[in-house]
C-alpha cells in the first residue's frame, strides 16, 4: 500500500552499524606505512638525542684528555650522526605528508560519494555545512597522519632523555620527570576546554558558510524583494560569531602554549642549575655538563612541540567526530572510501551503449508499484491529494525505501537502486544545475553515441521541454554559461532546462515530479504536448507525479491517490466529475 504515513514508504532506510571512529579508520588505512615510519622516526629522534651525549664524550675523552685522534674520530662521528638524522627525518617527512594528502583525498572522495549515492539517506543539513565538513573538517581530521609520526617518537625520546639524566644524577632525572608530570596535568586539564571551543568554532564557521551559500543561491530573490541589506546583516552577524569563536579558541590555545612553555622553561632552568652545581662540586665532568645542557635543550624543544598536541588533538578529534556524524546521518560507514568512484563509474556505465546495458535499454519492462503500474509505451499521470503522498511515491521509485516497487522483474531497493540507473531516471521537483554551458547541462545524462556536436539532440530536448526560446534569450545560445544551481536563470528557465536534460537522457522509465510548477499556463500546455510526443514510444514508460491540468489531460491515464490508496483512475476529463479529484486539481 502506497501510504505516505506507513512505515513501508515513509520510513528511512534502516541505519547501519555505528560508523567506526575516523581516527581508527585512518590508522587502519595506513598501518603498514606506520609500522615502518614510526620505528624510523623514533630512530631519527634518537639520533638527535644521541648527538649532545656523543659531544660530551668527545670533550671528556678527546679534547680534555688531549687525544687528537679520538677528537677527530668523534667529530667525524658527529657529522655522520647529523647526516643520518637528516636523511631519516626527510624520508619520514615525505612518507607522512604523502599519507596525509592521500587521507584528505580519501575522506573527501568518501564524503562526496556518500552524499551523491542514491543509496544514502537524504541529507538533513544545509549545503554550506556539508561543504565545510567535506573540506575543512576532512582536512583537519587527516592531520592525524602528520601528528602520529612525531608525537610517538617524541614521547619515547623524552623518556629516554629522562633515563639518561637519572643515570648521570638522580636529582636531574627527578627534576625532568616532575616537569613532565606537571605538563601532563596541565594538558589533561585544558584539553576538554580546547575541544569544546574548537567544536564551537567549527560549528559557527559551518553556519556562516551555510548562510553565505543560501544568500548566493537566493540572490535574485533577495534583489527582487529588496532585502539585500537585511541579508548582509544576517551574514555579518553569523560571520562575527564565527570570528568571535575563533578568537576565543585562539585565546585558550595561547594560554595552553604559555603554560606549557612556562613548565618546560622552569624544568630546563632547574636541570641546568643542578647540573652546574654538580659540576662545581666535581660530581659531574665538563663533558657531562655540556651533554646534560644539550639533552635538556633538546627535551625542551620536544616538550614545547608536545605542548601543542592538545590543540592539534582538539581540532582533529572534533573534525573527525563531525565527519563521522555526517557518515552516520547518511547511513554509511567511514570505511567506504570509493563511494564517489563507484557512483561515477556506474554513471559512466549507464551511459554506455554496448554489451548487456545496450540490450537492456528500451526493454525495462515498465514500472510497477503495489497499486500502480506503468507499462512500456504508456504515459501515466499520478495526482495526489496530499503532497506527502507524492513524496512517498517518489521515494519508493527512488529506491530510498523497500516499498515493493520494481522495474520489470527487478525490485527497487536501497541496495540495488544504483544498478538500475541505466533503466530508470527520476527527475525531482527541486532542480539541480551545475556550473557549465547550456550544452553541458543537457549532456549531463545524455547517452553515449548521441551526436552532440550537431546539437540536433539538444534541439529536440529543448523542444520537448518547451524551452526552445532559451536559445534566443541566452546571449551565446548553447555556449551560454549557466552558473551553479542556475542562479543566473529564472525559476521557470531552470525547471525547463532540467526537464530538457531528463528528456535528453532517453531513459526507458522516466519519472517526473511536478515538472511545470514554475511556468505559466500557456508554456505548460506547450510542454505537455511536446513532452508526450517525445515519450510516445512503445519501449518507454513515463510516470508524471503532478496536479498540472495540462499534463493530466495529455496523459494516457490518470490515477488519483489519497492517503496512500488509489481512489479512482481514468481520463482527466471524466475524473473532473469526481469531487475530491476536482478539488485537488484546482488547488
Amino acid at each position: 500500500m502506497l501510504d505516505s504515513r506507513s512505515a513501508a514508504v515513509a520510513a528511512p532506510a534502516p541505519p547501519r552499524a555505528a560508523a567506526p571512529g575516523v581516527m581508527a579508520s585512518i590508522v587502519r588505512a595506513h598501518r603498514r606505512m606506520l609500522a615502518v615510519v614510526l620505528p624510523l622516526a623514533t630512530l631519527s629522534e634518537g639520533v638527535e638525542l644521541l648527538t649532545p651525549i656523543v659531544l660530551g664524550l668527545v670533550i671528556d675523552h678527546g679534547v680534555l684528555a688531549g687525544d687528537l685522534s679520538l677528537t677527530l674520530l668523534g667529530a667525524l662521528g658527529l657529522i655522520l650522526l647529523r647526516l643520518a638524522g637528516v636523511v631519516l627525518w626527510a624520508w619520514c617527512f615525505l612518507q607522512t605528508q604523502k599519507a596525509c594528502m592521500f587521507e584528505r583525498h580519501r575522506l573527501r572522495v568518501g564524503l562526496t560519494g556518500a552524499v551523491l549515492d542514491p543509496r544514502s539517506r537524504p541529507v538533513r543539513r544545509p549545503a554550506g555545512e556539508v561543504l565545510s565538513i567535506a573540506t575543512s573538517d576532512a582536512d583537519k581530521a587527516s592531520d592525524l597522519m602528520d601528528m602520529l609520526p612525531w608525537v610517538v617518537p617524541s614521547l619515547l625520546t623524552v623518556l629516554a632523555a629522562a633515563g639518561y639524566l637519572a643515570a648521570m644524577d638522580v636529582w636531574l632525572g627527578l627534576a625532568m620527570l616532575l616537569g613532565i608530570a606537571v605538563m601532563v596535568v596541565v594538558i589533561r586539564v585544558i584539553t576538554p576546554t580546547l575541544s569544546a571551543r574548537y567544536d564551537d568554532q567549527q560549528s559557527q564557521a559551518a553556519e556562516a558558510a551555510a548562510t553565505a551559500t543560501d544568500l548566493v543561491h537566493g540572490l535574485r530573490v533577495l534583489q527582487g524583494l529588496g532585502v539585500q541589506r537585511r541579508a548582509r546583516a544576517t551574514y555579518r552577524r553569523r560571520s562575527r560569531s564565527a570570528l568571535q569563536a575563533a578568537l576565543i579558541n585562539a585565546r585558550y590555545s595561547g594560554i595552553s602554549s604559555g603554560l606549557t612553555t612556562l613548565v618546560t622553561g622552569g624544568m630546563l632552568a632547574v636541570v641546568v642549575v643542578l647540573a652546574a652545581l654538580r659540576t662545581l662540586e666535581g660530581t659531574l665532568s665538563l663533558g657531562v655538563l655540556i651533554s646534560v645542557v644539550g639533552v635538556a635543550r633538546y627535551v625542551m624543544g620536544m616538550l614545547q612541540g608536545l605542548s601543542g598536541a592538545p590543540v592539534w588533538w582538539a581540532g582533529m578529534s572534533t573534525s573527525a567526530r563531525r565527519v563521522r556524524d555526517l557518515y552516520t546521518d547518511l547511513g554509511r560507514t567511514v570505511d567506504e572510501p570509493e563511494l564517489a568512484l563507484a557512483v561515477l563509474t556506474t554513471q559512466r556505465d549507464d551511459r554506455g551503449e554496448t554489451g548487456a546495458r545496450q540490450g537492456r535499454r528500451g526493454a525495462a519492462g515498465g514500472l510497477h508499484l503495489p497499486q500502480l503500474s506503468v507499462a512500456d509505451g504508456e504515459i501515466v499521470a499520478l495526482a495526489c491529494a496530499d503532497a506527502r503522498d507524492a513524496d512517498a511515491v517518489v521515494d519508493a521509485v527512488n529506491g530510498r525505501a523497500e516499498a515493493g516497487a520494481r522495474i520489470g522483474d527487478t525490485p527497487l531497493t536501497p541496495a540495488g537502486r544504483l544498478g538500475l540507473r541505466a533503466d530508470l531516471l527520476v527527475e525531482p521537483h527541486v532542480v539541480d544545475l551545475f556550473d557549465g554551458t547550456l550544452r553541458e547541462q543537457l549532456a549531463t545524462r545524455a547517452p553515449e553515441g548521441t551526436a552532440i556536436e550537431d546539437d540536433a539532440w539538444a534541439d529536440a530536448a529543448l523542444h520537448a521541454a518547451g524551452a526552445g526560446d532559451l536559445l534566443r534569450i541566452l546571449p551565446e545560445g548553447y555556449d551560454s554559461r549557466i552558473l551553479d544551481r542556475g542562479t543566473n536563470l529564472s525559476g521557470g528557465q531552470r525547471q525547463r532546462i532540467a526537464l530538457a536534460r531528463a528528456v535528453a537522457a532517453d531513459a526507458p522509465v522516466l519519472v517526473l515530479h511536478d515538472p511545470t510548477t514554475a511556468v505559466d499556463a500557456v508554456t505548460e500546455q506547450n510542454i505537455a504536448e511536446a513532452l508526450i510526443a517525445a515519450r510516445r514510444r512503445t519501449d518507454r514508460a513515463t510516470l508524471l507525479v503532478t496536479r498540472a491540468p495540462a499534463l493530466l489531460q495529455a496523459a494516457d491515464r490518470v490515477v488519483f491517490l489519497r492517503d496512500g490508496l488509489v481512489v479512482t483512475e481514468g481520463d482527466h476529463l471524466d475524473l473532473m466529475g469526481h469531487e475530491e479529484y476536482r478539488e485537488a486539481v484546482r488547488r
